[in-house]
């Protein structure tokens, strides 16, 4: 375990290092000369409120008037399948066909609590006890341990996880985040380093793509990538067509399916025919379908809006295009991961009722979480056994993120170089 810390801890340290111009501070130093860090979490990662006036509701038990609440994530919203009908009502989008793209439900207001705090995704639900829905709460208090405050040196990117950001709301997000970027080079005098996992890794490629080489070098310092899907997941072809209930066993995937469907986020995610290729990946009774045939694909789950939706963000990762500053990429393999299905005479209402399964974290295929290899002069690191959501609390990376922060102001040692674009399996 010494060994795996040891190696992941200098993968991730020497890369950028050797790629970063900052004052030479350490960790103990006064506060203000801490490398300010910012945190982007991933779908379902961030907590969403929300507040009701609604013109109708699916029935006489859900609520049409509220004040401001916490819609995602409340467990207890799950836990009937009477009232998780009321939920997905709730937080379901629909396409405006004047505006030609998805928003909230009629008479829901939805925000996103504590923008560059990181209370909004340390845990998803606090009421809930041992804090079993702890999300990026372990590397917030190891990071406060040595001397972070919230909100100040640690800072966070919570955004609404249904969108991708070719919608309105996620240009807001993307202004919103370059000006956070821009707050914490006015006030430590330092770059940011960007840390972003699951889909917070395509938002954070998204952002980068789209600023200047000079905003970039005066406001980031780098960016860790950790279980980024950047050629998408299989998985959510399965959550498209069939809904998924991503094993919370109280919920019914049908329940749940249409408002799966609306989420922008979840297009955006779609297997990449430039990762996956041209074999299939679902067959039905009838036929196969392949990345390359999505517009079939949706026609016959009957999601009228799919092919609307999907061409609106098939394009947004410009190619895979590098992000343009220092960066590692950690990713997982070595756990079971979906890759194909087969339906039969249900489908799409009913579960695929075989499953292919590959290389990968348990969510990311392997094929899509390394695309970052195709960037000059990222380094790599792989985790084998961990799984997707786990990535974040995984003590070896945490320590790395520590040593990264506390060394990286420090000149390398005479003779030590990145090996750009190299791996380091642990």
């Amino acid at each position: 375990m010494r060994a795996r810390r040891a190696c992941l801890c200098f993968g991730l340290v020497v890369v950028l290092v050797a790629g970063l111009t900052t004052d030479n501070h350490k960790l103990n130093a006064p506060r203000s000369a801490l490398m300010p860090i910012v945190i982007v979490p991933g779908t379902g990662g961030s907590q969403l409120e929300a507040r009701l006036d609604k013109p109708s509701s699916p029935h006489w038990w859900c609520a049409r008037q509220a004040d401001w609440f916490r819609l995602w994530l409340d467990t207890k919203e799950l836990l009937l399948d009477a009232l998780t009908q009321c939920w997905a009502d709730n937080i379901r989008l629909m396409w405006n066909e004047t505006a030609g793209a998805m928003q909230n439900a009629p008479g829901v207001e939805t925000r996103t609590p504590d923008f560059g705090g990181v209370s909004a995704f340390s845990e998803l639900d606090p009421s809930l006890p041992l804090h079993a829905s702890s999300y990026f709460r372990d590397l917030i208090a190891a990071l406060e341990a040595r001397g972070y405050v919230a909100g100040s040196s640690l800072l966070g990117a919570p955004y609404d996880f249904r969108y991708a950001p070719s919608s309105k709301v996620g240009r807001r997000f993307t202004a919103d985040l370059r000006a956070l970027l821009e707050r914490a080079r006015e006030a430590s005098g330092r770059p940011a380093l960007l840390l972003a996992h699951s889909y917070g890794c395509l938002l954070s490629l998204h952002f980068l793509q789209g600023q200047s080489a000079a905003w970039k070098a005066k406001h980031v310092a780098g960016f860790v990538s950790a279980g980024g899907p950047y050629g998408g997941s299989a998985h959510e072809l399965v959550v498209l067509a069939s809904g998924s209930n991503e094993g919370v066993a109280t919920v019914h995937p049908l329940t749940i399916r249409h408002e799966q469907r609306t989420y922008e986020s979840n297009h955006l995610m779609l297997p990449s025919p430039a990762v996956f290729g041209a074999a299939p990946l679902v067959t039905t009774p009838e036929r196969t379908y392949a990345p390359t045939q999505y517009a079939d694909f949706f026609a016959d789950i009957g999601w009228r809006h799919g092919a609307q939706v999907y061409g609106q963000v098939r394009s947004l990762l410009r190619g895979f295009a590098p992000p343009g500053v220092p960066t590692h990429c950690v990713y997982a393999v070595g756990q079971r991961t979906e890759r194909n299905y087969t339906y039969g005479r249900g489908w799409p209402d009913a579960q695929p009722e075989r499953v292919g399964h590959g290389d990968g974290d348990g969510t990311v295929n392997v094929e899509s979480a390394e695309v970052c290899r195709r960037w000059p002069g990222t380094n790599v690191t792989v985790l084998r056994g961990v799984a997707h959501m786990d990535i974040v609390k995984d003590g070896d990376f945490i320590a790395a993120v520590e040593a990264l922060l506390a060394d990286v102001g420090a000149p390398p040692a005479e003779g030590v170089r990145a090996e750009r674009g190299s791996e380091i399996a642990v």
